[in-house]
């Protein structure tokens, strides 16, 4: 007989099993919210390994909801599946059927009915939830491997995250592109900069952890108009 715990009833491709090798630290870090009524928004799910694993271990409270948000269509890096940019693409992660395995994935959760999938980019997705007031106690990013986007999704996010919510972010160590620049860790550092003052970092083995606490920094207004900006110099050496 198949429990919830059980992760053999669902049908992952081999190489994108990824879940169950960080799901030790999801059961750790997410034990106090068990039974807890949650509002759970997950930014990319691709087959629904992430997604299975939500649905079967934080779902138990009758009033939780779970929003996932994906194109399901592959990012950058499925779209181009190979090691030059002149080689054909090699559809190893099976894109066309891919919307197919995730519906067959979470219909075998018990608590899949309360989810609710949004089949869109996440620019346009987290736009709407925000423009609709929606608020969430934890929230899973792992849409676009692209930094550009993950800093925006990172951003739309928060200002979704109530405090003491969590945000987390998968590929926090991932170097799938050669130039730093479109790696995701480059623009979660820059956002957790950004909102230093509200968070608690945890790093695991290749996610980061963000709690949002109370504001511990207040603005400091700076009392020298002779130096409101930055120095020409200083700028241009930091960029």
């Amino acid at each position: 007989m198949q429990t919830e715990d059980d992760r053999s009833r669902f049908t992952f491709q081999t190489e994108t099993g990824w879940f169950d090798l960080i799901r030790s630290d999801w059961e750790t870090r997410t034990a106090h919210l068990r039974h807890r009524q949650l509002r759970i928004l997950e930014i990319g799910s691709f087959e629904g390994c992430s997604t299975t694993w939500i649905l079967d271990n934080l779902m138990a409270h009758p009033d939780s909801l779970m929003t996932a948000v994906d194109t399901f269509q592959g990012g950058m890096e499925h779209q181009q599946d190979s090691h030059h940019p002149s080689d054909p693409p090699v559809d190893r992660y099976q894109l066309s059927t891919l919307k197919d395995r995730f519906d067959r994935n979470v219909a075998k959760c018990k608590e899949v009915a309360k989810l609710r999938v949004i089949q869109a980019r996440s620019d346009q997705a987290l736009l709407k939830l925000r423009q609709d007031g929606s608020q969430f106690d934890f929230i899973y990013v792992d849409a676009s491997h692209t930094a550009i986007d993950v800093l925006h999704d990172a951003v739309m996010c928060w200002h979704m995250l109530d405090q003491g919510g969590t945000l987390v972010f998968d590929d926090y160590t991932w170097r799938g592109f050669i130039e730093d620049c479109y790696n995701p860790r480059i623009a979660i550092r820059a956002f957790v900069k950004c909102a230093r003052p509200e968070v608690e970092c945890t790093e695991t083995e290749s996610q980061l952890w963000v709690k949002r606490v109370p504001n511990c920094v207040a603005a400091t207004p700076n009392p020298d108009p002779a130096l409101y900006y930055w120095d020409k110099g200083l700028a241009k050496r930091s960029v």
